[in-house]
């Protein structure tokens, strides 16, 4: 009888490791293509790729000077137009134009795009906050998760700020460039 009740709760675990598993399969959904968690890359592929990302433009655009502990400097830069202020044409364009690039076309119009306005920022970045790193692959731009170590001077970044205390990060997002 005990082996059959241990028999028994084998089969059940077994059916909800296989259940869980199904339900997290990555499946395509509106947009996006499938969440390398479940490829084991860790990474997130398509157009909604960050849905932690803050609902607002980054109150902090620049290139990382320096960085000691966790607090950062940041040498302003110019933005550019955002995708929140592109239509959904433009921005399938935009991007269809910049996959079309090369890995040193596409480097060499983002460097020509960045202009500096001069102002250093200090942000402190606390522990725990969410940091992703932004890059590109032959499915579209991909985000994974990153930390302090991520990053490294001359680092592209948006950061989103504290409202209580504005040189506070919240939500830290670098370019993979």
């Amino acid at each position: 009888m005990y082996k059959w009740k241990r028999f028994a709760a084998l089969i059940v675990m077994g059916s909800l490791v296989i259940g869980l598993t199904g339900c997290s399969s990555g499946a395509k959904s509106s947009g996006t293509t499938p969440s390398a968690s479940a490829s084991g890359s860790g990474a997130s592929y398509g157009t909604n790729i960050d849905p932690e990302q803050p609902d607002r433009i980054a109150e902090v655009y620049g290139k990382v000077k320096s960085i000691q502990g966790n607090v950062v400097l940041i040498s302003e830069m110019q933005r550019q137009q955002t995708a929140a202020e592109l239509s959904a044409a433009d921005k399938a364009k935009r991007q269809a134009e910049m996959q079309a690039l090369s890995t040193e076309e596409r480097l060499k119009l983002q460097a020509s795009q960045e202009v500096m306005t001069g102002k250093n920022i200090t942000m402190t970045v606390p522990v725990g906050i969410p940091i992703k790193i932004r890059g590109t692959s032959s499915d579209g731009p991909t985000v994974q998760d990153g930390t302090i170590g991520s990053i490294k001077v001359g680092s592209v970044v948006n950061i989103w700020t504290e409202k209580s205390d504005p040189a506070a990060a919240e939500y830290m997002s670098i370019a993979n460039r």
